[in-house]
């Protein structure tokens, strides 16, 4: 469990922070939907996916303007409210569809919230460009994203080219991140996605994205399409590299021992709901729901499970 990291009472104004923000969508075609004002009488003309309202009798309490109809569909992420504090490594856990990946798109603007509001440092992300917002964060998802045509270091340069950045200082800093996630930069530099391992992949991607020194870095289980060593190896050069660079990450998993792992603090999430946001010790001693009570057991027979096993060999072998 990682606690060195936070920032405890340095900055007043979260990183993060999340205001009764909702997402909805359809249940078939995964669009988000919009509340509609019903037309008074109903609508000969009726759109697909949407109803008339009922009469006036029906009802009762409408508005002149008509009652607001809502369609058919689900909260992917539902009246969520929380802070992130500068430097903290949070993650994210929970089965899937329970809104994880909803949550950090929502976060750099993917995807846009149906309600509630999203501020970084301060500012709420619906009045800055999309783009620029982007730029400030690092994003990081899973089987790493990269550019199959592009160079290692063509793939972790390809922000700092966009921003005009001088050749010499994207060599330098591809250099400095190379080193960074654990690769040698000569080489690897020259090498095509194609020809490096998972594990190696991720490395890379999790490079391009710190490339301008982001201040907050969004990462959707980078790590779940490797294996369980080079997984363990992974979150070992996470935790440093969240360490030497005293960033804001967020992390998606559902893997319980990643999630109590990795976190600072970790956000326990269930059907666009969150459960409970707390310690990984606080949560273990004191779960706050019942779905968070019955992950903590599943861990719990996990680990007795691998303890009785070895308890067992070496009992053999005696």
């Amino acid at each position: 469990m990682n606690h060195s990291s936070e920032k405890e009472g340095l900055c007043a104004v979260p990183a993060i922070e999340y205001r009764n923000v909702y997402k909805r969508f359809d249940r078939t075609d995964g669009k988000s939907l919009r509340v509609r004002p019903c037309r008074k009488g109903g609508d000969k003309r009726k759109k697909q996916g949407e109803e008339s309202c009922p009469d006036a009798e029906a009802s009762a309490g409408a508005s002149s303007a008509g009652a607001l109809k809502e369609e058919s569909g689900f909260y992917a992420v539902n009246n969520l409210s929380a802070e992130i504090r500068d430097g903290e490594l949070i993650t994210i856990l929970g089965s899937s569809g329970c809104g994880k990946t909803t949550l950090l798109k929502m976060t750099n603007r993917l995807y846009e919230p149906d309600g509630g509001s999203i501020l970084l440092f301060g500012e709420d992300i619906q009045k800055q460009d999309p783009v620029q917002l982007r730029r400030k964060m690092g994003y990081v998802i899973q089987q790493a994203g990269l550019f199959p045509h592009m160079t290692v270091e063509d793939n972790v340069s390809v922000i700092p080219r966009l921003l005009k950045w001088e050749p010499a200082r994207c060599r330098d800093r591809v250099t400095e991140l190379l080193e960074l996630v654990g690769l040698e930069p000569d080489q690897y530099r020259s090498r095509y996605p194609s020809q490096l391992s998972g594990g190696q992949q991720q490395r890379v991607g999790l490079a391009r994205a710190l490339a301008t020194k982001p201040g907050v870095m969004l990462l959707d289980e980078p790590f779940g399409a490797v294996d369980a060593i080079t997984r363990l190896n992974l979150q070992n050069e996470l935790l440093r590299i969240h360490r030497e660079t005293g960033g804001t990450f967020l992390f998606v998993t559902h893997d319980i021992h990643e999630a109590f792992r990795l976190g600072n603090r970790v956000m326990i999430m269930n059907g666009g709901r969150l459960l409970q946001m707390d310690t990984p010790e606080t949560i273990v001693r004191k779960p706050a729901d019942p779905f968070v009570e019955t992950l903590i057991r599943s861990a719990m027979e996990q680990e007795h499970f691998w303890n009785s096993s070895i308890a067992f060999d070496r009992g053999a072998d005696k």
